[in-house]
């Protein structure tokens, strides 16, 4: 059996958009981080800078490797095999070559619950569980008050720093806060503050693409308990049922606060995408 792993080209795209497609029938694709069918755009111009590799399994068309970065580590964003299950430990030494080439000292694979080939790779080199990557949607809007003392605005482009200090706290990120008007077909972002003496104590966004809002919030871990979260995720359903998008939130699965919140809600699990690594 000869496999080789090397960089799609645009006669590629036709194959990997069918592979994906049939793995995954449309849906959230972490990947690509966009919510519904892959298209050509986003394996090749859209999104370019990832290494979006063909695998060939005695030189036809097999599967599909994508190599991303979750900030600074090396992450295998997708692996896919349409066939040739036997080729997973030669796609692992491809792997391995890769992370070590880049000075990585473990390798950190994203794989879907119903990937069989990314799970059997991790089964079979003995890769370690890290966290899961909850993708629900659904939640129902609700009008739910800020609790005494605090206020729940939208945010301004003067809020950008304090917006930046408090999601850098709480490890995750919002779109940078501008005056201008977003290009079209660009990702429209869209944040509230929940402020108690004009500090900042957590925050929501909505980021509009593909007819979807793709909502968050977050709470500084001194006002948690309190209501502020469910009142900025009040926030944010509204709009999106205002703007008649469908509402869709990622969370992890080891924050039991997040999911205590997007089950309240009345959020449906669609996909998890586990996170599993192994030193090298």
């Amino acid at each position: 059996m000869i496999v080789r792993v090397r960089p799609a080209t645009p006669e590629d795209v036709d194959f990997l958009i069918h592979t994906y497609e049939q793995a995954y029938r449309g849906g959230y694709s972490a990947c690509f981080d966009r919510y519904g069918a892959i298209g050509p755009e986003d394996f090749w111009w859209v999104q370019s800078e990832k290494a979006v590799s063909l695998v060939e399994v005695d030189r036809a068309p097999a599967g599909l490797l994508v190599l991303g970065k979750d900030r600074t580590q090396l992450l295998v964003e997708e692996l896919l095999l349409a066939r040739g299950g036997a080729a997973v430990p030669r796609i692992y030494d491809h792997i391995a070559g890769q992370f070590t080439k880049a000075r990585q000292d473990r390798i950190l694979l994203r794989a879907a619950e119903s990937n069989a080939a990314a799970l059997a790779l991790a089964e079979g080199f003995q890769f370690a569980f890290v966290n899961a990557l909850v993708v629900a949607s659904g939640a129902a809007r609700q009008d739910t008050p800020a609790p005494a003392g605090y206020t729940i605005r939208r945010a301004t482009p003067e809020d950008a720093r304090q917006v930046a200090r408090l999601t850098d706290e709480l490890g995750t990120s919002a779109a940078r806060l501008r005056r201008k008007k977003p290009k079209k077909d660009e990702t429209q972002s869209f944040v509230w503050v929940a402020e108690r003496d004009r500090y900042a104590a957590g925050f929501a966004e909505v980021r509009l693409r593909d007819g979807v809002g793709w909502w968050t919030a977050g709470v500084r871990e001194g006002h948690r308990g309190k209501g502020i979260g469910s009142a900025l995720a009040g926030a944010a359903l509204e709009f999106c049922h205002t703007r008649r998008v469908k509402p869709v939130t990622v969370y992890w699965a080891l924050d039991p606060s997040a999911g205590r919140l997007a089950h309240r809600l009345g959020a449906t699990t669609e996909r998890t995408y586990l996170y599993l690594q192994k030193t090298i």
